[in-house]
């Protein structure tokens, strides 16, 4: 297998975006983005999106899709693995950043997403049924899946649903598919809980400095219904805005959402891909760029 590939990911705010430009023009690579956030535009503050503009680095599947537009796992299944053979055929090195997991293995393990994306005419049959009772019947249908996705996750449980009954296999065989269809370094970059965390507080912080609620009143005034978009902050800015809770009171929603959300990536990092952990000492990120850069020296001159 010679389709190197290197893959930088880690929890949402431990620093992937600057070490990442360093690392892709120290190995003349090109980036695709794999934070299911930030292919969308118009999303910026919110999804700590990287301005392409400002950087020599060139980015692929960032910001090009409207904020409400369908978009699949399988939809970006095929466009990542495009650009990973474009750019392979260049002589370049891809390097996929982002921390969402799903959208990575999907990538890079022998996932058969082949089943239509999800339809909305599907979706409607089951308006009637409570999460419970909807979880119940992919119980029926495919138990393997109902075990490892919870009744609270209805976009999954009916998307496995749709698999289940539509599809030539049922999602629980994707679940667990672990066979790479590329060479691949995984590297997740991760630093201690405590200063984890506070950085993330930190940027929630300074995402609202910057502009965060004027962005949600672009995207109302364009007749976005902002309450429904399911990246972490903007539906709670949109109860905000209706008055419906404080300043303060989102503020703490939305950094406790994003560490829960770096909590459960991180179990993901662990058990679903196959990672060699750099821990980052702000204090000293060269070390922890050095280490990256030996690793991916050795990675590339395997034969």
């Amino acid at each position: 297998m010679n389709k190197k590939v290197i893959v930088l990911t880690g929890p949402t705010g431990v620093g992937k975006t600057e070490i990442s430009l360093k690392l892709a023009a120290k190995f003349d690579g090109e980036i695709i983005n794999a934070d299911a956030s930030q292919v969308r535009k118009k999303l910026n503050i919110g999804t700590a999106k990287i301005d392409t503009s400002s950087t020599s680095i060139r980015h692929h599947l960032i910001d090009f899709l409207d904020p409400t537009e369908n978009f699949s796992i399988y939809d970006y299944q095929k466009l990542a693995r495009k650009k990973i053979d474009e750019i392979l055929k260049k002589e370049k090195v891809p390097f996929l950043v982002g921390g969402s997991g799903l959208y990575l293995n999907a990538v890079l393990y022998d996932y058969d997403l082949s089943a239509s994306s999800r339809s909305e005419e599907f979706i409607k049959q089951y308006n009637h049924m409570s999460d419970k009772e909807l979880h119940q019947k992919l119980q029926e249908i495919d138990r393997a899946a109902a075990d490892k996705i919870p009744y609270s996750n209805r976009r999954r449980v009916l998307r496995a649903l749709e698999v289940g009954l539509t599809g030539t296999k049922k999602i629980s065989e994707n679940i667990t598919k672990n066979i790479p269809i590329y060479d691949c370094l995984f590297i997740c970059f991760n630093t201690n809980r405590e200063e984890l965390y506070e950085r993330i507080n930190q940027r929630v912080e300074a995402m609202f400095t910057i502009g965060w609620i004027k962005e949600c009143q672009d995207l109302l005034a364009e007749g976005i219904d902002i309450t429904k978009i399911k990246d972490i902050g903007y539906r709670e800015i949109g109860q905000y805005l209706q008055g419906l809770l404080s300043l303060k009171e989102i503020k703490e929603i939305i950094k406790q959402k994003t560490r829960n959300y770096a909590k459960r990536q991180l179990t993901w990092f662990r058990n679903k891909m196959k990672c060699q952990f750099i821990n980052i000492d702000y204090n000293n990120q060269d070390d922890s760029l050095l280490e990256a850069i030996k690793m991916i020296q050795q990675f590339l001159e395997q034969r």
